[in-house]
């Protein structure tokens, strides 16, 4: 995030919800934001509404949070699903900048598509892992022990689609250490 509250993303223009809340109440001091929670069960959703000093509705936003489906869900789904329905409800007075979802919402997204990548990857592995055990435990002993041609054999024996999953950095929770890896890379020798 900027300093700002400005922020570019594939070259479009999004402000924070913070930024537009701080144009909205330095424009319109006497106007009124209100939120009202709709659902906070597993799926947790919230309406924001904007008045003019008449109680006349001028915008209305709506956002929804699967409780636990990110790390910040897990603990403040209604927190997050009242930020963005707010600044969904000021991007549609014009306090949006060049777009109606807010830098927040999508930094939000990105992270949950990381999140949900991560997650896949780490399915995948622990499937692969699950099924090549035995030869992966073996590789590792042949590998250990210098014994190249058997290490090689045993990684052969893998399926091509295992062997891609079962490529996982440790740092990432795969089973091969580094030095593993560049051996096997090497081809075993």
């Amino acid at each position: 995030m900027s300093d700002n509250g400005i922020v570019k993303i594939h070259g479009k223009e999004y402000r924070t919800v913070g930024r537009r809340i701080a144009d909205f109440r330095a424009t319109k001091p006497d106007f009124e934001i209100s939120t009202e929670v709709l659902s906070a069960s597993d799926l947790v959703l919230v309406k924001a509404t904007i008045k003019d000093p008449d109680g006349k509705v001028i915008a209305t936003g709506h956002a929804e949070e699967i409780r636990g489906s990110t790390n910040i869900n897990k603990t403040s789904a209604l927190e997050n699903a009242e930020t963005s329905a707010v600044g969904r409800c000021l991007a549609f007075t014009g306090m949006g900048g060049t777009e109606i979802a807010s830098a927040d919402e999508i930094v939000n997204a990105q992270t949950q598509l990381k999140e949900k990548d991560i997650y896949a990857r780490m399915s995948a592995f622990t499937a692969a892992f699950k099924e090549n055990y035995s030869s992966v435990i073996a590789i590792q002993a042949f590998i250990a022990n210098d014994e190249g041609e058997l290490a090689a054999e045993a990684w052969r024996e893998i399926a091509r689609h295992d062997q891609e999953k079962l490529w996982l950095a440790t740092t990432k929770g795969g089973c091969f250490t580094t030095s593993e890896r560049d051996y096997i890379k090497l081809g075993f020798k």
